[in-house]
Formats: C-alpha cells, sequence, structure tokens
C-alpha cells in the first residue's frame, strides 16, 4: 500500500516534470529577431499537453493528423520521458517495499542489542569510583548486566552474527545509551527496586528483562523518539518488533536456551506474494479502475480518495490472484488497513465496496478459490 501510494505520489511529480517540459518548447524564443505569436505558440502548448495527457492515459503514442509535427513531437517526447521515469520508479519503490519489511528484522535487532548495550552502560556506571556530589544515590547491590536473561543475549552468537549481516549497531550511540541508563531506567523505581537486591531468581531476571522491554524502550518517549529517529517506520513497525522480542525473552528460559526469532515462517513465500501483489496490480489497474467504476455507479470514482482507491485494488488484486487466501481474511485485512491509514469513514466504505464487488465476481465465476481460500465459501 505505501509503495503503490509513493508510487503514484511520483507518477504525478513526473507527469508535471513532463508537462513542463512541454511548456518549455512554446515559450517565445526572447534573442530571436522574429515576431513571436504568442497566441500560437500558448495553443501548442495547450494541444501538446492534451495529446500527452491522452497518450498517458492509452498508454500509446499520441496520434493526431492535424496536429503540427512538433507538437505531436514535443508529446510523444513527454511520454517517453514519463515512461522512462515511472519505469525506474517502479522498480525503485518495489526495491523499497522489501528493504522496508526486512527493516522490521532490523528494527527486532536493535530493539536486543540495546538490552545488551544498556547492561554494559549500568556495569561502567556500577563500577565508576567517582561521582557528583549532587548526583540522586543509587543503589548498586545489582545491575541489568547481572541479569541472565540480558547475559543470554550478550552471548548469543546468532544475535552478533546477524547484527553484524545486517549492519546494525549501537557503536555510534552509546551517548544515547548511557543518557537512557540515566534518565529512563536510573529513574524508575521498578529497576531501582531490582538493584536493590543482590541476587535473583531466573523468573526474577525474566520479570525485570520484560518489564524494561515492554514498559521502558517501547513505551518512554525518549527511547521510542531515538528508535523512531533511526527508522521512520518504526511507529508501524513496533508492534511486530516487540512480540518477536518478547518471545526471544522468554525463550532464554526454554530447555534450548535463547533463540532468535525469524521474520516470517517463510519469507521466500512472502517475498513472492508482495512482489506478486505489487506487479499484478500496476499490470491490471485499468481492470481494477473499470470493476471499482461499475460498483461505484453512485460515486465519482475519481473523488474517492487515493489510499482507498489503491487499498480497494490491492484487494481486488489479491481476490483474483491469490486462490489459497479465503475471500473473508482478504476483505477483514484490507478493512482494517483503511482503518489505520485512510479516514475515519474508511473501513465501512471498504468493506460495503468489497462485500458485494466479490459477490458478483463469484457469481461471474471470475473468483475462484481452491485449498485453504475454500474454508469461508461452505
Amino acid at each position: 500500500m505505501q509503495a503503490l501510494y509513493a508510487l503514484r505520489q511520483a507518477e504525478f511529480s513526473n507527469q508535471q516534470l513532463a508537462l513542463d517540459g512541454i511548456a518549455d518548447l512554446f515559450q517565445p524564443d526572447l534573442n530571436s529577431m522574429q515576431t513571436q505569436d504568442k497566441r500560437q505558440l500558448e495553443g501548442y502548448r495547450q494541444l501538446a499537453g492534451l495529446l500527452f495527457d491522452e497518450a498517458i492515459k492509452n498508454n500509446q503514442p499520441a496520434q493526431d493528423d492535424d496536429a503540427p509535427q512538433k507538437v505531436l513531437k514535443a508529446a510523444n517526447d513527454g511520454l517517453v520521458f514519463y515512461q522512462s521515469r515511472t519505469k525506474k520508479d517502479r522498480q525503485h519503490f518495489a526495491q523499497m517495499m522489501l528493504k522496508q519489511v526486512n527493516g522490521i528484522y532490523e528494527d527486532y535487532l536493535r530493539v536486543l542489542l540495546l538490552l545488551v548495550e544498556l547492561g554494559h552502560a549500568a556495569r561502567t556506571d556500577r563500577e565508576r569510583q567517582y561521582r557528583n556530589v549532587d548526583e540522586t544515590p543509587f543503589p548498586f547491590e545489582s545491575d541489568l548486566n547481572d541479569n541472565t536473561v540480558v547475559q543470554a543475549l550478550a552471548a548469543h552468537k546468532a544475535l552478533q552474527n546477524e547484527a553484524l549481516r545486517h549492519a546494525v549497531s549501537w557503536s555510534e550511540e552509546l551517548g544515547f545509551v548511557r543518557k537512557a541508563l540515566r534518565e529512563v531506567l536510573k529513574t524508575d523505581e521498578t529497576y531501582r527496586a531490582y538493584c536493590e537486591q543482590k541476587t535473583h531468581t531466573a523468573d526474577e531476571d525474566q520479570a525485570l528483562a520484560q518489564y524494561v522491554l515492554r514498559t521502558l524502550i517501547f513505551k518512554h518517549e525518549g527511547i521510542r523518539d531515538q528508535l523512531a529517529e533511526i527508522d521512520l517506520s518504526w511507529a508501524e513497525n513496533s508492534e511486530v518488533v516487540r512480540g518477536l522480542a518478547i518471545r526471544t525473552l522468554k525463550s532464554a528460559q526454554s530447555p534450548a536456551g535463547l533463540q532468535l526469532e525469524p521474520l516470517t515462517d517463510d519469507w521466500e513465500e512472502d517475498e513472492l506474494f508482495l512482489n506478486t501483489l505489487f506487479q499484478k496490480s500496476l499490470e491490471n489497474d485499468a481492470d481494477y479502475e473499470q470493476l471499482l467504476a461499475d460498483q461505484l455507479q453512485n460515486w465519482d470514482v475519481e473523488r474517492v480518495a487515493m489510499l482507498d482507491k489503491i487499498i480497494l485494488k490491492l484487494a481486488v488484486c489479491e481476490l483474483l490472484n491469490f486462490p489459497n487466501i479465503p475471500v473473508k481474511v482478504t476483505i477483514n485485512e484490507y478493512i482494517e488497513l483503511a482503518k489505520a491509514y485512510s479516514t475515519p469513514k474508511s473501513g465501512k466504505f471498504v468493506n460495503g465496496i468489497l462485500d458485494n464487488l466479490s459477490e458478483k465476481l463469484q457469481a461471474s465465476g471470475r473468483l475462484r478459490k481452491s485449498g485453504r481460500g475454500l474454508l469461508d465459501n461452505k
């Protein structure tokens, strides 16, 4: 959805750039000694612009036997420029889409490493020989680095290797880590109470690690803002990252010991799904546009919010191209997307359109499900 929205914005920009280029071709030549017919030039500009818009709509070169050759050439040169730029943008946003998904895994590694670095900072702070006279006394019977869950993270070779492979590190942000220890952990009563005790049970260590993760890293404004600065998609990724990180901490008490969580059960299958959904939605855009136009007989399809239209087209694409996904699953997913990212009324709007459209597609025989896709169709 985000990739397609960004692409539509880029396409609009490319269209405007092409029109600007066409307009430049029909500006009066101020250096010419000949009289310039400004009205005629303006007429040429407008005609070239109309032919260009028509060429984009039809996805083929402009043709007009009555248009001057230079006008036709300007329109088609603009089309070539637009198509070239848009092709590159499609490739770029397809790559960025996958990169952003992988960014979820990098956020996950970053959060786990933050626990490790906070542990190291706590130990360094505890071992300081000199302290400021105005520094608030703090109990140092133990610290975060004593926590067996944090120790398991620090010693986990797979975490170290994955962090290296994904270039995730806090080495450039140690000032922030020390600040987080000073202003977040050491001012927190739960962490303070933990440090008042010299020894802890495995359950107490797990509870403290979970608390630091859930309450401080994911909810404290200072830490949350820093993570959002590193990754602009943090607000969207954080819920998934939180689930992955919590399961990882819990695994420290399992018989097999601490285990990293995979981003998905089958990344190759999920990557194929993402690429197919993205490409098919673009390839069949005109078809989906018509399906929606037929469904929105009492609406002007051009006035439907761009994001709603993208959500609807993606839903139609998924309905028609993934027979193993149940109809209700698809519809519910896109209703939730509309609720989260579009207008307050978009959820009901998307629900109504997709319910009616899916019934019509099934009745026509165009929408057919198989395997798991039949689960809600019995």
